[in-house]
């Protein structure tokens, strides 16, 4: 019994360190991937910044949210900020969910094949409906092991985004999979979880008490850039949502009104078939009480965001102003620094004595020179 728990100790000491290992070497590939990126967003802000632009707010417009390097380098750090489990699990379940897509189009094919397929053939090559009904079988077999890897799936990354003091439930890991816009806020979240993780290990940096002037800045820098970089990924849920998803919930509810106006008339002119033009209508106006619902969803969804974006646009506005309320500090540091030895040296002059240069011969020359230029003979 000891032995049992004492080699269970170990193992999950193992797996904690090698959790933390795991972690560790994951943030600091990622990290050397963004940070040369976020410096050169910094670099290039800080140079434009030097221009002085009449107006702030125009300065944060035009440079960080307008300018054509700028978006390359804010999508370009958005790329690597995207790495999460959450959007990891999306990519895995998308895979999967294929697959199962391509496995039902093949059995249907099959279902299709079994009206025309003979019952035996002494071509072995020949469809015959046996060989049909165990591909069918051994798809929907292929189906089900799919259903339950995905659930596997969901189960890990609640267990890892746990971890990571991420509270998601199964419903709500749902909600990202399976909803239109799940993968444009599984993104959103991606941003927040790294941007958690640099703050951490940034804050971690700055409390060391031999830090910097110019790392305090370069720090400051770093999270000024993130969280452009979030204000990017919000703006891109906004975007899908507002000029992809609520854009073809309305194209489809055009279309159900549409077929609903042309079951009346078909009920109209038909008795014969009345009854399947009234079940029509029937489908028809659920499908568009479906899609209001739907509709009032992503409006309350996009609400958030735009509120979310809000916030975080004010608090990248506060990063700027302390970006160069720290640049201005750690330039006078640096000032100070570079001339404590000149403002020493002017503090320290005494200037010499008139009479080391002011001697009598030197008088008495002076005295000559004077005569001869007032015209008077020595």
């Amino acid at each position: 019994m000891f032995k049992s728990t004492f080699k269970s100790a170990v193992i999950e000491a193992c797996v904690l360190v090698a959790s933390h290992t795991f972690t560790a070497h994951t943030f600091e590939k990622f990290w050397g991937k963004v940070s040369p990126k976020l410096q050169e967003g910094v670099s290039y802000l800080e140079k434009h910044d030097a221009e002085k632009l009449t107006n702030d707010k125009s300065f944060l417009e035009l440079v960080t949210f307008r300018d054509s390097k700028m978006a390359r380098i804010i999508n370009s750090c958005l790329q690597d900020f995207l790495s999460s489990e959450i959007v990891d699990l999306i990519d895995q379940v998308q895979k999967i969910q294929d697959q199962i897509a391509e496995r039902k189009t093949r059995m249907n094919a099959w279902r299709l094949g079994l009206i025309s397929a003979p019952s035996t053939s002494i071509n072995p090559l020949r469809k015959t409906r046996a060989k049909l009904y165990t591909r069918i079988k051994k798809e929907q077999a292929g189906i089900d092991h799919d259903l339950k890897q995905i659930e596997v799936l969901k189960s890990q990354a609640q267990e890892k985004l746990h971890a990571a003091g991420i509270e998601l439930t199964i419903d709500q890991l749902d909600g990202l999979l399976y909803t239109a816009e799940g993968a444009e806020l599984a993104q959103v979240m991606a941003v927040a979880e790294n941007i958690k993780k640099i703050q951490a290990q940034l804050g971690a940096n700055l409390e060391q008490p031999d830090t910097s002037g110019e790392q305090v800045k370069t720090y400051t820098g770093f999270l000024m850039m993130s969280y452009r970089v979030y204000i990017e990924a919000i703006e891109r849920a906004v975007r899908a949502i507002e000029k992809t998803y609520l854009v073809k919930l309305n194209d489809l509810s055009e279309q159900a009104n549409e077929q609903i106006l042309r079951a009346k008339e078909l009920f109209e002119q038909s008795k014969k078939t009345s009854t399947i033009a009234q079940n029509n209508i029937e489908l028809n106006a659920q499908t568009i009480r479906l899609i209001n619902a739907y509709r009032a969803h992503l409006t309350g969804r996009l609400i958030d965001l735009k509120k979310l974006n809000k916030e975080m646009f004010i608090n990248y506005e506060v990063a700027v102003n302390t970006y160069r309320t720290v640049k201005v500090g750690a330039e006078l540091i640096d000032v100070i620094s570079a001339s404590e030895k000149d403002i020493q040296s002017v503090f320290n002059f005494e200037p010499p004595k008139l009479a080391s240069f002011y001697d009598e011969g030197l008088k008495t020359e002076f005295e000559r020179m004077t005569r001869k230029l007032k015209g008077v003979e020595a």
